[in-house]
């Protein structure tokens, strides 16, 4: 074989050329390369030096071509760059302000107006907003001034005073961020800080320590403050809590800061300091045992709690054996 293949016959070379030709035509067609991967011998050999050569040389220029569109993709897309990023900002733009706008069209909200005094008509909680043509869904006038700056509000379990204070709440921190609000009309004072305390139950006395920790330096320092709290007098027993809250109180009637205080102690602050004392007052009970109450607090009224109302709403819905002990509770009232 190997004298043979030394000096091939004219006729085994065209045999070979006829082979390898039509070879080399098949792999053009299956691969699109044209080349010659075949060694001129018998038998016919692949050479496979040739085989890594246009591998190589495929995967070098691949590269290449890879290399090319990204370097186009960049030139065009360096070329309008400055456009894009105005219409990307356009389009964020527009959805802020969409967004903003449907939110406002939903919930109904109005643009607030700002000045030194808080004075809400027909405001509503956000998640009553969505209620309003509801026949129980109320809205709210409420108003602090200069002159009283702070109020206690009382009434009715379940009258709504801390939803008043909830509403008030996000009035002001939407109003604050430049957002409508959920009011027919809302004038606004401007606040250095806003705090909200929700109601608590009895507190050891670490919990106590910590509570005046965080609430007494509210009032130690000028910054103008909205100070809304709910039923605190579960701090510590009842005198002491009176004597604190009065405290409290004097100090933001001497502050260009605003509060409201919802209380069922409206009585024993009023011993120790003089103040404003609103309430939501509850008439009765429906057909369905729902309370019967104006949502919108009356100025300069002290309004009772009236539990007897819940205890008999429970006592309507009640069971036999539970009606009994409600209704006894109830012979005491």
């Amino acid at each position: 074989l190997n004298l043979l293949n030394k000096n091939l016959p004219p006729k085994i070379n065209k045999i070979f050329d006829e082979i390898i030709n039509e070879r080399k035509k098949i792999i053009r067609e299956k691969t699109g390369f044209d080349f010659d991967p075949y060694l001129r011998k018998y038998p016919i050999e692949i050479d496979d030096s040739e085989i890594q050569r246009i591998q190589l040389e495929q995967s070098s220029k691949k590269e290449n071509d890879i290399f090319d569109v990204k370097k186009s993709a960049a030139i065009e897309l360096n070329s309008i760059k400055e456009q894009a990023i105005k219409e990307v900002e356009e389009v964020i733009k527009f959805d802020y302000e969409f967004s903003l706008g449907s939110f406002a069209y939903e919930y109904d909200l109005n643009a607030p107006e700002f000045g030194d005094e808080i004075n809400l008509k027909e405001a509503l909680h956000l998640e009553l907003a969505l209620r309003k043509d509801d026949k129980n869904t109320q809205t709210i006038d409420y108003k602090l001034t200069n002159d009283e700056n702070i109020a206690l509000l009382t009434g009715a379990n379940s009258g709504g005073k801390t939803t008043l204070l909830e509403t008030l709440t996000q009035i002001s921190i939407m109003a604050q961020m430049g957002l409508p609000v959920s009011a027919g009309e809302a004038k606004i004072k401007l606040f250095d800080e806003i705090y909200h305390f929700s109601k608590k139950r009895s507190l050891d006395a670490g919990a106590f320590e910590s509570f005046l920790n965080v609430f007494i330096p509210i009032v130690t320092t000028d910054s103008e403050k909205l100070v809304l709290l709910d039923e605190l007098e579960g701090i510590t027993e009842l005198e002491a809590a009176v004597k604190i809250i009065s405290t409290f109180i004097d100090m933001i009637k001497e502050s260009n800061s605003y509060g409201i205080i919802v209380t069922h102690m409206a009585r024993e602050l009023m011993n120790y300091t003089d103040i404003r004392v609103d309430g939501i007052e509850a008439k009765g009970l429906d057909e369905n045992y729902n309370l019967i109450v104006d949502r919108t607090p009356k100025m300069n009224f002290l309004a009772k709690s009236t539990p007897e109302l819940i205890l008999k709403r429970i006592y309507e819905k009640s069971d036999d054996n539970l009606k009994q002990v409600y209704a006894r509770i109830l012979e005491k009232f």
